[in-house]
């Protein structure tokens, strides 16, 4: 790691602007609502990089996978930005009670309702025509009209001849939790790390204010996973599992679950950057990016919430994507015990989740 003074200044610099913005829009000393930047300040998702974290030499093994376009083939790894690939819901009062029926739903996650684990159904207060994206995934979530808890679905569809919602998978996500699986080997979330859909998501308002408080939801290529012969060898901590908890193609040599972040010496001002993209740029210097899922033939550094009023602001971080990528390093000593390094922050904290009703 190189220790520029000068440019770590102006860095700093950077980032207080970007900190401040975001106060300056929610309002200083206000909590948070856990609907628009979930978890608590102990999870991952909401802790600042430490001074003290290391970066890999741009040569090393994973940063050198992560910035190549091409590993398994032309185009193989594309560089991209997830955008409109999941709709994020609120309960309202006048929603109706819909039947929901599912395949699985999380075997330790959870769960408020006296539904079994398999080809289960329950009654849900839903909003009318939800989409279901994300291509074959068909993903969406709803948030209850409290705030607290997150129903999360994967391959969901709606029957309109019987009016019923379809889903393979469902689980319900703790918007107070950390947004990580309660143990290891445990699939708590959509996410094949383990994890909830809702970590790392940009939201609409974010890109609205030009501030991003939180760290990044990576979802690279299949032959840029490690691979191994269990799901132990293909992750590190905060990932609890992988895909098909370890039965799976992945090929390459970056863990699930690695963080990647733009190390202090990067002079953000310097990369001719749109707004969103520096508000990218800004959250991969202060918070860094969590490798959480697989997508093939895709290297997305960012995934959006689907809904967003301005188009321009998507197309402004894929004219971006490839200038953040090259700066982006894997940090070599994130652990839980310290979360983005060790040492002070970098920045400080997002305000602390409002009260739970």
């Amino acid at each position: 790691m190189r220790n520029d003074r000068s440019s770590y200044s102006v860095v700093l610099l950077v980032l207080a602007v970007s900190v401040s913005a975001f106060e300056g829009a929610a309002g200083a000393g206000d909590t948070r609502d856990p609907h628009l930047q979930p978890f608590s300040n102990a999870s991952f998702w909401n802790t600042p990089l430490g001074k003290g974290a290391a970066f890999q030499e741009p040569q090393g093994p994973e940063t050198a996978m992560l910035r190549n376009e091409s590993v398994g083939g032309h185009a193989a790894s594309y560089a991209w930005i997830g955008g409109n690939l999941l709709r994020v819901y609120r309960q309202k009062p006048e929603d109706p009670l819909v039947r929901w029926e599912y395949r699985a739903r999380s075997t330790t996650g959870p769960w408020l309702l006296p539904s079994p684990l398999h080809a289960g159904s329950f009654e849900l207060k839903s909003p009318r025509d939800i989409q279901f994206l994300g291509g074959t995934d068909q993903y969406a979530a709803i948030i209850t009209e409290d705030g607290r808890y997150a129903y999360e679905f994967w391959k969901g569809s709606f029957d309109p001849a019987a009016n019923i919602y379809r889903a393979h998978y469902v689980v319900l996500t703790d918007l107070y939790g950390t947004g990580r699986a309660s143990r290891e080997g445990a699939s708590e979330g959509i996410r094949a790390f383990g994890g909830s859909l809702l970590g790392g998501l940009i939201r609409c308002r974010e890109l609205d204010q030009g501030a991003i408080p939180h760290a990044i939801a990576m979802v690279i290529s299949p032959t840029q996973l490690r691979k191994g012969a269990t799901a132990a060898e293909q992750k590190v901590w905060p990932a609890t599992t992988t895909d098909n908890d370890g039965r799976n193609g992945y090929s390459g040599a970056i863990p699930m679950g690695a963080l990647f972040a733009i190390p202090p010496s990067v002079d953000l001002t310097k990369l001719d950057l749109t707004p969103e993209g520096m508000a990218l740029a800004r959250a991969y210097a202060t918070f860094g990016g969590y490798v959480v899922d697989a997508a093939a033939r895709t290297n997305m550094i960012a995934v959006t919430e689907a809904g967003c009023g301005n188009q321009a602001q998507i197309d402004n971080l894929q004219r971006d994507k490839r200038k953040i990528l090259a700066q982006l390093r894997m940090v070599t000593n994130n652990s839980p015990e310290s979360i983005g390094g060790p040492g002070d922050r970098i920045v400080p904290r997002p305000a602390e989740l409002r009260p739970a009703r």
